[in-house]
């Protein structure tokens, strides 16, 4: 039987570092379903529902709300766990089971209710685009990430679906930012259009950065082999 054994040996600082901000994540993440004893039924005298009385059921909004919240913490505590190499490594049909868990969130809910709770996002157009093209790129780098993992394109599975978890913590930049940029004085709407842009773009250039560094051992590898 396999053990779940790490040597003090294989804890490296970065291995350690990445543990810890998924451990982060994990906290933000159950900060996030705190208030759900107030969605069901939805209060609308607190929080994030506070202002949606009048369109929440009569737009349709409901669906795309409770599809989004239903999907969304269920990839966000199931993609932290995928990135675990030892679960990758020694407990592959684990990982297949609940990368498939992670797709069928995402791709089923998450994703597409957080698109229909965009075409009613506070802020206005801005954050409305915002919110509807991180929707769509969330749902679209799962989908190849899924292609590419069933095709047997591990490389390209492994790379899609750093996108998509990258972009499903949106969730979690968004309140992060949202709390950082309250401090400098801007107007509330502003702060939440700056704090949105910011949840996604931002974390999405930083991975592209270290997967374009990541990758350039193996292309040197590559030249002076060929």
């Amino acid at each position: 039987m396999k053990s779940f054994y790490i040597s003090p040996a294989s804890i490296t600082p970065l291995r350690l570092l990445k543990w810890v901000a998924i451990g982060f994540v994990f906290w933000i993440g159950f900060l996030i379903l705190s208030p759900f004893s107030h969605y069901l039924p939805p209060d609308f005298d607190y929080g994030f529902l506070s202002n949606k009385a009048d369109y929440f059921y009569r737009s349709g909004y409901f669906i795309g709300f409770y599809l989004h919240i239903a999907g969304a913490p269920i990839g966000l505590f199931i993609g932290g766990l995928q990135m675990s190499r030892t679960l990758r490594m020694q407990y592959p049909r684990v990982h297949r089971i609940a990368g498939g868990v992670y797709v069928i969130a995402v791709l089923f809910a998450a994703a597409p209710g957080g698109f229909i709770m965009s075409m009613k996002a506070f802020g206005g157009w801005s954050t409305t685009l915002c919110f509807g093209i991180l929707a769509a790129a969330t749902w679209w780098s799962t989908y190849i990430g899924w292609r590419a993992g069933r095709g047997g394109d591990f490389q390209q599975h492994r790379i899609w679906m750093l996108r998509s978890y990258v972009l499903l913590l949106s969730a979690v930049f968004l309140r992060l930012g949202h709390f950082a940029l309250r401090t400098i004085g801007l107007t509330p709407e502003l702060t939440y259009q700056f704090a949105a842009w910011i949840s996604w773009v931002i974390p999405l250039i930083v991975l592209e950065f270290a997967l374009g560094i990541y990758s350039l051992p193996a292309q040197r590898r590559g030249d002076r082999s060929s």
